[in-house]
């Protein structure tokens, strides 16, 4: 049993139930030809036996009789029997016999000096050996009576027996197996099809459902349930998205009044430095509106429904520019970051809000230097940060959970978790591809 365990593990349900039918069928033929044998072979013992001992009472009753020579009492009308019957006189010297094999003649042989009943198998013949009192004839006493019967014809109804039975175990467990096979593909069918369309619904598709054909089967009782659950996920997401559109508002407001008083300080103050603090205010109030509007497209599905690109270079500027990373007195390296040829499939502001938390998190860990290189495929770009830090944690945290931190982070968590959710609603991913020497993670985009 633990062999087929772990012979189905892995496989689809289809597999292991095709598989497991096979093997049963198998098991079960394998146990009914086993216990077909058995019997037989118990029967054919008996039958054996039971014609040994009518052929030695047979002739002994014979030998019996006065009236009786030795050669007159191992005559018979039986072929059989004559020919498969030995007598020995008390010195083991054959008195009567027919003219057998040198084999067969030497198992007799050894049998004519038995001192009790025998019995033995050799050479696909039985043999039944016994003491007898001769009455006649010139050798009158005790003597062996030997008698034996070819095992040939058994063994041959026993193959034939066996032959037919491992053909009907074949057929048998070919035929469970193709009815379990084209079961299990009907049975399926519908499954695969509710697979099929969930496959081609995205989160967007909030109002699909599964066709409800009013049966009672098991089948039709899971797709009302996944239509249960869709009701429930796509409330869940639509909530989201007016959670989501509401902050905005409420964010976008006061912002709009902060950007004003900032733009009315700049245009009263003539100090450079004053000046420099209000155009800073400025530009983050953009770059923060520019994030909320950029993650409000994403929450409404907007980004990944419109026809946009731009160049790997624009982006890493602006991710540079976002996190202050020109700013620090950390090394940053872009390598092939100004590429015009390597284009991606979203706007500068999305693929820049996936990889701002990246190079943030590269910046807070990193002892001297940061890097950012870029590597094209057919139809990707990888746009990979590294950083000479301590590297990863080996508690095994997911990473990209929101809210998972280390323990000394300042912090929320929601860095990574947000840089990926960004990434995939792009079309593409976030992962990590070095754990340390260096540290890096990968962001990978479409191309148009």
């Amino acid at each position: 049993m633990r062999a087929l365990s772990r012979f189905l593990v892995g496989r689809g349900l289809r597999s292991r139930i095709i598989w497991t039918t096979a093997l049963v069928s198998a098991l079960a033929m394998g146990a009914m030809i086993g216990t077909v044998v058995l019997a037989l072979n118990g029967a054919t013992r008996s039958n054996v036996d039971a014609t040994l001992t009518g052929r030695f009472q047979t002739t002994r009753s014979a030998l019996d009789s006065s009236e009786n020579t030795p050669a007159q009492a191992l005559e018979t009308s039986v072929d059989s029997i004559e020919d498969s019957t030995f007598l020995y006189d008390r010195d083991g010297i054959l008195v009567e016999g027919p003219k057998a094999g040198r084999r067969v003649r030497g198992v007799a042989d050894r049998l004519g000096t038995v001192s009790r009943k025998t019995r033995t198998t050799q050479h696909e013949r039985a043999y039944l050996a016994a003491p007898v009192t001769i009455r006649g004839g010139t050798s009158p006493g005790p003597g062996v009576l030997v008698v034996s019967e070819s095992l040939e014809p058994y063994e041959s109804t026993r193959t034939e027996v066996l032959v037919g039975l491992v053909a009907l175990g074949l057929v048998v467990t070919v035929g469970a197996t193709a009815i379990a096979a084209w079961t299990m593909s009907r049975t399926l069918a519908p499954v695969d099809a509710m697979a099929a369309l969930a496959e081609d619904w995205s989160e967007r598709e909030l109002d699909a459902r599964f066709d409800d054909r009013g049966s009672e089967n098991e089948i039709a009782h899971l797709g009302r349930t996944m239509n249960v659950l869709l009701d429930r996920v796509a409330g869940a997401l639509r909530g989201e998205q007016r959670l989501t559109s509401e902050l905005a508002h409420e964010l976008r407001t006061p912002l709009s009044g902060i950007r004003g008083e900032a733009e009315l300080g700049l245009m009263s103050s003539s100090e450079p430095s004053t000046r420099e603090r209000f155009e800073r205010v400025v530009s983050m109030v953009d770059q923060m509106s520019a994030t909320i509007t950029t993650l409000l497209a994403i929450a409404r599905g907007e980004e990944t429904q419109t026809a946009t690109r731009t160049s790997v270079g624009d982006v890493i500027s602006a991710t540079l520019a976002s996190t202050g990373a020109r700013e620090t007195s950390i090394a940053v390296e872009a390598e092939d970051g100004s590429s015009e040829d390597l284009r991606i499939s979203a706007t500068t502001e999305s693929a820049a809000r996936a990889l701002s938390p990246l190079v943030e998190n590269a910046l807070r860990h990193a002892a001297a230097r940061v890097s950012v290189s870029v590597q094209g495929t057919a139809r990707t770009i990888d746009i990979t940060v590294s950083d000479d830090g301590p590297g990863l944690p080996q508690d095994g945290r997911d990473l990209f959970v929101a809210g998972e931190r280390a323990a000394d982070s300042v912090g929320a968590g929601l860095g990574l978790a947000l840089a990926r959710r960004v990434a995939q609603a792009l079309g593409g991913d976030v992962a990590v591809s070095s754990e340390r020497d260096p540290t890096s993670f990968t962001l990978t985009l479409p191309r148009p």
